[in-house]
């Protein structure tokens, strides 16, 4: 079993050979070489953090946490790491897909990182619809406030399920509270009322916190379930939250959920995209785009003759 001594002086050994590789092409007058010494310098410095040690020499160490856009992969530089949910992870690309619920065909396809965020290619999806769109039918991605402002300003209706507020440890989470946005006021589960605390940020995109006092929690039968700060529980919301909140009470009504099902058939569409390449088969961001537009003309293809249309 190898001690953290002799797994420090490993590291060392190899960060110095690292060093010397790149130093040694640097003086190269090769583009390619270039490239390749980059890409050495990129994946052995994003793990590791380095410092002097007593004799002045490289003391190298396993940085701790994800360094950010951490490249995966040497043969596909520009892969990463992407998870749908805290156990559901994969590496490579995505493909984002905008489905007309209608006829069915995709009417726009698009390809990015692993750890591009879904909500932030919703505009160039619609943009890329041949037809104006009115309605948003989507995930719990796409539900954000900002979106949901963006969608109001024009004039799209969206459906999608407002993201969850969360809280560590299966503690009461800011949907526990009761906040009046009109009185201005959070009431805790155990009935405690406070008023606005501190506001952040520009006036028209404010953020507003709500502080309750470090003696009431303190004295609060419920504080286990609530806060573990000594300075007691804060609630923070947004300049989105009414959205929110109203997002959140439509969700278990009826009529949401009927329209909201119909999202089922662009899960559909998604299984067929990935039918027999649950992977996109070539490499670099680039061609995945591409890949992405080509397999989606193909079922646009297929699905035009099914239903009997010819091409103009």
């Amino acid at each position: 079993m190898v001690g953290p001594g002799a797994r420090a002086e490993l590291l060392a050994a190899l960060f110095c050979d690292a060093q010397d590789v790149i130093e040694a092409c640097r003086v190269k007058s090769d583009p390619e070489l270039g490239a390749a010494a980059l890409l050495l310098a990129q994946v052995a410095g994003q793990d590791l953090e380095v410092e002097k040690d007593e004799g002045g020499g490289p003391k190298v160490s396993i940085r701790r946490g994800v360094a950010p856009e951490r490249i995966i992969s040497l043969v596909d530089p520009e892969a990463r790491h992407g998870h749908r949910s805290r156990f559901d992870r994969y590496d490579g690309y995505k493909v984002h897909l905008s489905v007309d619920l209608d006829s069915d065909l995709i009417t726009a396809a698009e390809a990015t990182h692993a750890t591009a965020p879904d909500g932030a290619l919703l505009p160039r999806l619609l943009d890329a619809d041949p037809v104006k769109v009115q309605q948003v039918v989507a995930d719990t991605a796409y539900g954000s406030g900002d979106i949901r402002e963006d969608m109001a300003e024009c004039g799209i209706e969206l459906i999608a399920p407002a993201p969850p507020p969360v809280a560590p440890g299966g503690r009461f989470t800011k949907a526990d509270f009761t906040i009046d946005l009109h009185l201005g006021t959070a009431t805790c589960p155990a009935g405690h009322t406070v008023s606005p605390h501190l506001r952040t940020g520009r006036q028209e995109r404010k953020r507003v916190q709500f502080r309750f006092p470090a003696e009431l929690c303190g004295a609060c039968p419920l504080r286990e379930r609530c806060t573990t700060s000594p300075r007691g529980r804060i609630v923070e919301i947004g300049p989105h939250e009414g959205l929110l909140q109203q997002a959140r009470s439509e969700r278990w009504t009826e009529s949401f959920r009927d329209r909201y099902g119909r999202r089922a058939r662009v899960e559909r569409k998604a299984a067929q995209v990935k039918f027999r390449s649950p992977k996109i088969p070539w490499r670099g961001l680039a061609k995945a785009v591409a890949w992405a537009k080509l397999k989606a003309a193909a079922l646009n293809l297929d699905r035009m003759g099914r239903l009997g249309l010819v091409p103009i």
